[in-house]
Protein backbone atom coordinates (compact mmCIF):
# COMPACT_ATOMS: atom_id res chain seq x y z
CA UNK A 1 0.00 0.00 0.00
CA UNK A 2 1.71 3.55 -1.04
CA UNK A 3 0.41 5.84 1.43
CA UNK A 4 1.37 9.26 1.16
CA UNK A 5 1.54 9.93 5.37
CA UNK A 6 4.71 8.10 6.54
CA UNK A 7 5.58 6.96 9.47
CA UNK A 8 7.17 9.11 10.65
CA UNK A 9 4.33 11.80 10.91
CA UNK A 10 2.05 9.50 11.99
CA UNK A 11 4.04 8.12 15.03
CA UNK A 12 4.92 12.02 15.42
CA UNK A 13 0.98 12.72 15.73
CA UNK A 14 0.93 9.38 18.30
CA UNK A 15 3.43 10.34 20.62
CA UNK A 16 2.33 13.73 21.05
CA UNK A 17 -1.06 12.03 22.06
CA UNK A 18 0.64 9.95 24.70
CA UNK A 19 2.87 12.72 25.86
CA UNK A 20 0.24 15.33 26.26
CA UNK A 21 -1.72 12.86 27.87
CA UNK A 22 -4.66 13.41 25.59
CA UNK A 23 -7.64 11.24 25.74
CA UNK A 24 -7.84 10.03 22.26
CA UNK A 25 -11.74 8.66 22.66
CA UNK A 26 -12.82 11.94 24.47
CA UNK A 27 -15.44 11.92 26.21
CA UNK A 28 -16.44 8.73 25.37
CA UNK A 29 -15.22 4.79 26.48
CA UNK A 30 -12.72 3.67 24.07
CA UNK A 31 -15.33 0.76 22.82
CA UNK A 32 -17.82 3.50 21.95
CA UNK A 33 -15.59 5.40 19.95
CA UNK A 34 -13.94 2.66 18.11
CA UNK A 35 -17.60 1.26 17.33
CA UNK A 36 -17.74 4.65 15.46
CA UNK A 37 -15.35 3.50 12.87
CA UNK A 38 -15.21 -0.21 12.96
CA UNK A 39 -17.47 -3.27 13.49
CA UNK A 40 -15.92 -4.67 16.47
CA UNK A 41 -18.20 -7.33 16.19
CA UNK A 42 -16.71 -8.73 13.57
CA UNK A 43 -12.86 -8.06 14.84
CA UNK A 44 -11.17 -11.01 16.35
CA UNK A 45 -10.05 -11.24 20.36
CA UNK A 46 -6.90 -11.47 21.68
CA UNK A 47 -8.62 -12.63 24.67
CA UNK A 48 -9.60 -16.42 24.49
CA UNK A 49 -12.39 -15.70 26.76
CA UNK A 50 -13.67 -13.54 24.45
CA UNK A 51 -15.90 -13.72 21.35
CA UNK A 52 -14.91 -10.44 19.02
CA UNK A 53 -12.86 -6.99 20.14
CA UNK A 54 -15.97 -5.71 21.26
CA UNK A 55 -15.62 -7.84 23.88
CA UNK A 56 -11.62 -7.79 24.39
CA UNK A 57 -11.57 -4.36 24.89
CA UNK A 58 -14.64 -3.28 26.89
CA UNK A 59 -12.52 -5.67 29.28
CA UNK A 60 -9.54 -4.73 29.67
CA UNK A 61 -10.16 -1.13 28.74
CA UNK A 62 -13.20 -0.46 30.45
CA UNK A 63 -13.53 -2.82 33.32
CA UNK A 64 -10.06 -3.46 34.29
CA UNK A 65 -8.32 -0.90 32.22
CA UNK A 66 -5.15 -3.60 31.83
CA UNK A 67 -3.69 -2.45 28.91
CA UNK A 68 -1.86 0.61 28.02
CA UNK A 69 -3.55 3.89 26.92
CA UNK A 70 -1.85 3.92 23.38
CA UNK A 71 -2.73 0.46 23.00
CA UNK A 72 -4.74 1.12 19.94
CA UNK A 73 -1.81 2.72 18.20
CA UNK A 74 -0.28 -0.82 18.05
CA UNK A 75 -2.82 -3.20 17.41
CA UNK A 76 -2.43 -4.89 14.42
CA UNK A 77 -6.35 -5.04 13.99
CA UNK A 78 -6.73 -1.62 13.46
CA UNK A 79 -3.40 -0.77 12.28
CA UNK A 80 -3.24 2.78 12.46
CA UNK A 81 0.52 2.81 11.66
CA UNK A 82 0.35 1.38 8.00
CA UNK A 83 -3.34 1.46 7.70
CA UNK A 84 -4.24 3.49 4.59
CA UNK A 85 -4.20 7.53 4.87
CA UNK A 86 -7.78 7.57 4.54
CA UNK A 87 -8.22 5.07 7.56
CA UNK A 88 -5.60 7.05 9.48
CA UNK A 89 -7.09 10.31 8.57
CA UNK A 90 -10.84 9.07 9.46
CA UNK A 91 -8.87 8.03 12.64
CA UNK A 92 -7.94 11.59 13.49
CA UNK A 93 -10.94 13.54 12.68
CA UNK A 94 -13.33 11.18 14.74
CA UNK A 95 -10.61 11.99 17.78
CA UNK A 96 -12.15 15.66 17.08
CA UNK A 97 -15.89 15.29 16.01
CA UNK A 98 -18.39 17.48 18.57
CA UNK A 99 -19.92 13.75 19.69
CA UNK A 100 -16.00 12.92 21.31
CA UNK A 101 -14.58 16.43 22.23
CA UNK A 102 -17.37 18.64 22.77
CA UNK A 103 -15.06 21.90 24.02
CA UNK A 104 -14.87 23.45 20.10
CA UNK A 105 -11.51 25.63 21.26
CA UNK A 106 -9.93 22.16 22.57
CA UNK A 107 -10.89 20.05 19.33
CA UNK A 108 -9.41 23.38 17.18
CA UNK A 109 -5.92 23.53 19.15
CA UNK A 110 -5.70 19.29 18.42
CA UNK A 111 -6.65 19.95 14.90
CA UNK A 112 -3.83 22.61 14.85
CA UNK A 113 -1.11 20.30 15.82
CA UNK A 114 -2.09 17.48 13.37
CA UNK A 115 -1.87 19.91 10.84
CA UNK A 116 1.29 21.14 11.46
CA UNK A 117 2.57 17.49 10.64
CA UNK A 118 0.53 16.35 7.70
CA UNK A 119 1.26 19.19 6.07
CA UNK A 120 4.50 17.75 5.28
CA UNK A 121 2.63 14.97 3.78
CA UNK A 122 0.46 17.19 1.51
CA UNK A 123 -2.67 16.87 3.90
CA UNK A 124 -4.88 18.89 6.41
CA UNK A 125 -7.90 18.57 8.34
CA UNK A 126 -10.34 20.86 7.64
CA UNK A 127 -14.21 22.24 8.42
CA UNK A 128 -16.46 20.36 6.48
CA UNK A 129 -19.99 21.25 7.91
CA UNK A 130 -21.62 21.66 11.47
CA UNK A 131 -23.47 19.77 13.92
CA UNK A 132 -25.08 22.46 16.52
CA UNK A 133 -22.72 25.02 16.03
CA UNK A 134 -19.54 22.97 16.51
CA UNK A 135 -17.26 22.21 13.41
CA UNK A 136 -16.88 18.70 11.82
CA UNK A 137 -13.41 18.47 10.58
CA UNK A 138 -12.49 16.69 7.39
CA UNK A 139 -9.82 15.86 5.30
CA UNK A 140 -8.16 17.77 2.23
CA UNK A 141 -5.11 17.37 -0.05
CA UNK A 142 -3.23 20.71 0.43
CA UNK A 143 -2.77 20.80 -3.41
CA UNK A 144 -7.15 21.61 -3.99
CA UNK A 145 -6.41 24.65 -2.34
CA UNK A 146 -5.05 28.37 -3.37
CA UNK A 147 -2.19 29.60 -1.57
CA UNK A 148 -3.82 32.51 0.42
CA UNK A 149 -0.51 33.95 0.39
CA UNK A 150 2.47 33.00 -2.25
CA UNK A 151 4.74 33.22 1.14
CA UNK A 152 3.80 33.14 4.59
CA UNK A 153 3.83 35.43 7.30
CA UNK A 154 6.24 33.19 9.63
CA UNK A 155 3.11 33.35 12.16
CA UNK A 156 2.84 29.78 11.96
CA UNK A 157 -0.62 29.79 14.03
CA UNK A 158 -1.71 32.52 11.77
CA UNK A 159 -0.75 31.06 8.38
CA UNK A 160 -2.37 27.75 9.57
CA UNK A 161 -5.69 29.67 10.22
CA UNK A 162 -5.37 31.58 6.73
CA UNK A 163 -5.48 28.19 5.27
CA UNK A 164 -8.16 26.89 6.75
CA UNK A 165 -10.54 29.79 5.68
CA UNK A 166 -9.47 29.27 2.29
CA UNK A 167 -10.25 25.79 2.54
CA UNK A 168 -13.33 26.32 4.36
CA UNK A 169 -14.73 29.02 1.63
CA UNK A 170 -13.36 26.87 -0.95
CA UNK A 171 -15.62 23.65 0.00
CA UNK A 172 -18.71 25.68 1.61
CA UNK A 173 -21.94 25.06 0.13
CA UNK A 174 -24.14 25.75 3.06
CA UNK A 175 -25.52 29.10 5.04
CA UNK A 176 -23.78 28.11 7.84
CA UNK A 177 -20.39 26.96 6.56
CA UNK A 178 -20.10 30.62 4.78
CA UNK A 179 -20.24 31.47 8.71
CA UNK A 180 -17.95 29.51 9.51
CA UNK A 181 -15.45 31.54 7.39
CA UNK A 182 -16.45 34.86 9.33
CA UNK A 183 -15.74 32.57 12.51
CA UNK A 184 -12.71 31.52 11.40
CA UNK A 185 -11.48 35.00 9.97
CA UNK A 186 -12.18 36.13 13.41
CA UNK A 187 -10.09 33.95 14.62
CA UNK A 188 -7.51 35.11 12.73
CA UNK A 189 -7.65 38.37 13.74
CA UNK A 190 -7.49 37.75 17.35
CA UNK A 191 -4.71 35.57 16.77
CA UNK A 192 -2.68 38.34 14.38
CA UNK A 193 -3.46 41.16 16.71
CA UNK A 194 -1.83 39.36 19.84
CA UNK A 195 1.30 38.72 17.77
CA UNK A 196 1.61 42.88 16.70
CA UNK A 197 -0.47 44.45 19.74
CA UNK A 198 2.12 46.03 22.22
CA UNK A 199 0.22 48.38 24.53
CA UNK A 200 3.54 50.30 25.24
CA UNK A 201 3.93 51.06 21.50
CA UNK A 202 0.28 51.23 20.90
CA UNK A 203 -1.89 53.47 22.69
CA UNK A 204 -5.41 53.07 22.48
CA UNK A 205 -6.80 56.32 21.52
CA UNK A 206 -9.31 56.25 24.38
CA UNK A 207 -7.12 55.36 26.93
CA UNK A 208 -8.52 51.90 27.72
CA UNK A 209 -6.38 48.39 27.68
CA UNK A 210 -8.04 46.42 25.47
CA UNK A 211 -8.28 42.39 26.22
CA UNK A 212 -6.62 39.47 24.83
CA UNK A 213 -9.32 38.69 22.31
CA UNK A 214 -10.78 42.13 21.37
CA UNK A 215 -8.75 42.55 18.03
CA UNK A 216 -10.75 45.49 16.85
CA UNK A 217 -9.30 47.89 19.46
CA UNK A 218 -5.95 45.75 19.56
CA UNK A 219 -5.51 46.66 15.94
CA UNK A 220 -6.92 49.86 15.41
CA UNK A 221 -4.41 50.78 18.10
CA UNK A 222 -1.65 49.22 16.13
CA UNK A 223 -2.78 51.19 12.56
CA UNK A 224 -3.08 54.56 14.74
CA UNK A 225 0.73 54.10 15.80
CA UNK A 226 2.35 52.09 13.07
CA UNK A 227 0.69 54.65 10.28
CA UNK A 228 0.69 57.99 12.22
CA UNK A 229 1.17 60.81 10.37
CA UNK A 230 -0.14 62.54 7.23
CA UNK A 231 2.07 60.59 4.72
CA UNK A 232 0.44 57.42 5.86
CA UNK A 233 -3.12 58.84 5.95
CA UNK A 234 -4.08 56.94 2.85
CA UNK A 235 -2.81 53.57 4.02
CA UNK A 236 -4.27 53.83 7.71
CA UNK A 237 -7.57 54.60 6.18
CA UNK A 238 -7.39 51.59 3.90
CA UNK A 239 -5.95 49.46 7.16
CA UNK A 240 -8.85 50.30 9.03
CA UNK A 241 -11.41 50.04 6.53
CA UNK A 242 -10.20 46.86 6.18
CA UNK A 243 -10.35 45.86 9.35
CA UNK A 244 -14.21 47.43 9.81
CA UNK A 245 -15.08 45.54 6.59
CA UNK A 246 -13.61 41.97 7.93
CA UNK A 247 -15.47 42.74 11.50
CA UNK A 248 -18.61 43.67 10.26
CA UNK A 249 -19.08 40.73 7.68
CA UNK A 250 -18.36 37.98 10.42
CA UNK A 251 -21.22 38.87 12.67
CA UNK A 252 -23.95 39.18 9.71
CA UNK A 253 -26.44 36.56 10.86
CA UNK A 254 -27.25 35.40 6.89
CA UNK A 255 -24.65 34.28 5.01
CA UNK A 256 -23.87 33.49 1.25
CA UNK A 257 -20.33 33.07 -1.21
CA UNK A 258 -20.32 36.71 -1.72
CA UNK A 259 -20.39 37.58 2.11
CA UNK A 260 -17.99 34.64 3.13
CA UNK A 261 -15.63 35.81 0.44
CA UNK A 262 -15.72 39.51 1.23
CA UNK A 263 -14.93 38.40 4.47
CA UNK A 264 -11.74 36.04 3.87
CA UNK A 265 -10.56 38.96 1.56
CA UNK A 266 -11.00 41.68 4.02
CA UNK A 267 -8.90 39.79 6.87
CA UNK A 268 -6.69 38.27 3.98
CA UNK A 269 -5.67 42.58 3.54
CA UNK A 270 -5.33 43.24 7.06
CA UNK A 271 -3.00 40.49 7.83
CA UNK A 272 -0.65 41.62 4.62
CA UNK A 273 -0.83 44.83 6.04
CA UNK A 274 0.37 43.73 9.38
CA UNK A 275 2.93 41.77 7.66
CA UNK A 276 4.27 44.59 5.62
CA UNK A 277 4.40 46.60 8.83
CA UNK A 278 5.95 43.70 10.53
CA UNK A 279 9.11 43.17 8.31
CA UNK A 280 7.70 39.84 6.76
CA UNK A 281 7.28 40.42 3.37
CA UNK A 282 9.90 40.91 1.32
CA UNK A 283 12.83 38.78 3.33
CA UNK A 284 13.70 35.72 4.91
CA UNK A 285 11.40 34.70 7.94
Amino acid sequence: MNNEISEVTRRTIIDYLVASNIDWSGRLQEDDFLSRLYDLTKLPSTDHRMRNAAGDIRQHRVNWRDWEDDWVFYDSRFNLLYASDEEFLRFLCETVHPVVRPDTEEAIGLVEVYNSELAADGWSLVIGKQISGRPVFVPRRLDQRTRVFPEPTGWQKVDRQLQEVRLQLDTAQAEEQYQTVGLLCREVLITVAQEVYDPCSHPSPDGVIPSGTDAARMLESFFGAELEGSTKREARAHAKAALRLALALQHKRTADYEMAALCAEATISVVNILAILGGRRGRSI
